[in-house]
């Protein structure tokens, strides 16, 4: 019988600490953290409406970042940005990473379209999210489309397996 246990050996990391690899906001300022959260906040708060879920996913993401809705400052940037959002270039300004712009990018694109559908407001402000941060706007718009494209095309499999 093989011995899967793992050797008594002794560790120089801290027992309770995750691993990098399930941390993939570690290492960035708090600051750019909480833009980062904002910025998203703004996305979802962008066509008028805030679904249940938009704000459940929202909260999960404010989680992986580290930063806890908890925390007076977090809850209250956010909330504000929920209730009324503010010029989106105020709100990302303090995000200057490239890695983690990109990432904005992204989590932005995919929370706007997350419905299947594009309302002209987020539309909008993703073009000017992707000008903002130098990005190439014609990748940029080609992740637009490509991701609802996913969506669609993940949607039309449901059906079809639903008449199987």
């Amino acid at each position: 019988m093989e011995d899967n246990t793992t050797p008594d050996v002794p560790s120089t990391e801290d027992p309770n600490e995750v691993p990098k690899d399930d941390q993939p906001f570690a290492g960035f300022p708090r600051e750019e953290l909480l833009a980062f959260v904002r910025g998203v906040a703004n996305i979802i708060a962008a066509d008028g409406k805030v679904a249940e879920e938009e704000r459940v996913m929202l909260y999960g993401l404010i989680h992986q970042t580290g930063l806890s809705i908890l925390d007076d400052d977090v809850k209250a940037a956010v909330e504000a940005e929920l209730a009324g959002p503010s010029p989106i270039e105020k709100v990302i300004k303090p995000v200057t990473n490239p890695l983690l712009r990109r990432a904005l990018y992204q989590t932005c694109v995919e929370v706007a379209v997350a419905d299947g559908h594009l309302a002209d407001e987020e539309r909008l402000k993703l073009v000017e999210i992707a000008g903002l941060f130098g990005l190439n706007t014609d990748a940029a718009r080609d992740f637009i489309q490509w991701t609802l494209d996913s969506i669609a095309i993940e949607q039309r499999g449901r059906e079809i397996i639903a008449k199987l």
